[in-house]
């Protein structure tokens, strides 16, 4: 599901993505939480990779991050924790750069649900591409193929 509207070269869009997982919600927010997890369960390829800088899981806390092919993390990131109700909500900024120059900002929540056969994920995210490209077609394959993996994760 999306909505999309563009003006003078900026994109907004809104992106959801659901998944269930039959682990509880603890278990869900403990794979976000632990950076080492999350950077294994987060690139979307085995030809991508996500290196970490720093790491403050906390409100008002940032991950500094660069990504893209094992070969060329020309991407930098940036995420500001927001609002973290443990086992239950996660919400932050995230903007992304490369070469100095800002490519997209997002505000993108986490809601754990309960379910009965475990865990509801919805996962928001407000993009706001800033460089008149297409960033959602990125976002969607890498959010779809980082919650995929979050599933193996937590399988094993």
């Amino acid at each position: 599901m999306s909505d999309k509207a563009t003006n003078r070269g900026v994109t907004h869009e809104t992106l959801t993505f659901e998944r269930t997982y039959r682990v509880p919600p603890q278990r869900v927010f403990a794979a976000y939480a632990d950076v080492a997890a999350r950077a294994r369960w987060g690139t979307p390829s085995d030809t991508a990779a996500i290196v970490y800088s720093a790491a403050d899981f906390s409100v008002g806390g940032q991950d500094a991050y660069r990504c893209g092919a094992k070969d060329d993390l020309r991407f930098r990131g940036i995420t500001r924790y927001e609002d973290i109700v443990e086992n239950q909500r996660i919400v932050y900024v995230e903007s992304v750069s490369t070469q100095g120059k800002l490519l997209a900002v997002s505000l993108i929540t986490w809601e754990l649900l309960p379910h009965e056969q475990g865990t509801r994920l919805i996962v928001t995210d407000q993009l706001t591409a800033l460089d008149g490209s297409d960033m959602s077609a990125g976002t969607r394959f890498g959010m779809n193929a980082a919650l995929d993996n979050l599933a193996r994760e937590l399988a094993g």
